[in-house]
């Protein structure tokens, strides 16, 4: 531990980071975002009023470009917001730490739920509903997008004074939520407890994990790894959409988009003379 605080620098700025987010954290109105999704749960348990709402929802999506409900909904797989995610960290490096502990807490919490629970996707009990993309039949609750969403939101949520950036985040991720009811592939209750989920492992990185300062060099080789992580998943996992473009445009756009501000950061931190003369 103390060889790794050897390699942080600027110790009163990270004191001053963590003064300065701790009274955010304690002002920040989470709880009561929290409590809300809670209720919400507790709403959405009932059969009548999840199948209403899903019945409601799922039948906007007619009216909806159907690309653009996809693009909506892909901003909550895991390859485009770990894209967005790093292009925040870039700005943002000492909420790595938490970041990654959060992004953990979600892929062990979420994958137990649906093992547990195994519930069917709307596709199994409904005999007309409106779907786009590929037709899933297991696994619905939670919604791993809204778990993903709602983390990245929290994060953010929980790192700033500013209310309209809080706003917009927690926004964002709704209409994510959401666009997994119009594609047909969620419940809303399963949409709702993924959002509480990855509200919650945002809650247990920001209260338990510290913010690190960490160094260039140490900044640089963590943003390639999530970075190589990134295309290597885009490049296993394939397109959830084939079928529209502009979902494949946008994902694409974040990725490539993450790649330059690592690019600039690196060669701010490490210009070419400075690189001629370490090698000399």
């Amino acid at each position: 531990m103390a060889s790794l605080l050897q390699k942080l620098k600027g110790e009163p700025q990270g004191k001053r980071f963590t003064s300065s987010l701790q009274d955010n954290f304690e002002g920040s109105g989470f709880h009561l975002l929290l409590f809300a999704v809670f209720v919400l749960h507790l709403l959405t348990i009932n059969e009548a009023s999840n199948l209403s709402v899903f019945n409601f929802i799922n039948g906007l999506s007619p009216s909806i470009p159907a690309w653009l409900q996809a693009s909506v909904t892909d901003m909550g797989n895991g390859v485009t917001l770990g894209a967005v995610i790093l292009c925040y960290l870039v700005s943002r490096p000492e909420l790595c730490c938490r970041v990654v502990v959060a992004a953990v807490l979600s892929l062990v919490m979420v994958p137990l739920l649906k093992q547990y629970f195994d519930a069917p996707r709307p596709a199994v009990i409904l005999d007309y509903l409106n779907i786009i993309g590929e037709v899933r039949h297991e696994h619905s609750f939670p919604s791993g997008h809204a778990a993903t969403a709602f983390l990245l939101a929290g994060i953010i949520f929980l790192s700033t004074s500013k209310h309209w950036l809080k706003g917009v985040v927690v926004v964002a991720a709704a209409f994510v939520a959401g666009s997994r009811i119009m594609v047909g592939a969620h419940w809303p209750e399963d949409v709702v407890m993924g959002a509480f989920v990855g509200l919650l492992c945002a809650y247990g990185a920001v209260k338990f994990v510290p913010l690190i300062v960490l160094s260039s060099s140490v900044r640089v080789k963590l943003y390639l790894v999530l970075f190589a992580t990134i295309v290597i998943s885009e490049f296993k996992n394939g397109d959830d959409f084939p079928q529209y473009w502009q979902v494949q445009v946008i994902r694409w756009s974040f990725i490539l988009l993450s790649g330059l501000l690592i690019l600039r950061f690196w060669l701010r931190s490490f210009p070419p003379n400075l690189l001629k003369n370490q090698v000399n």
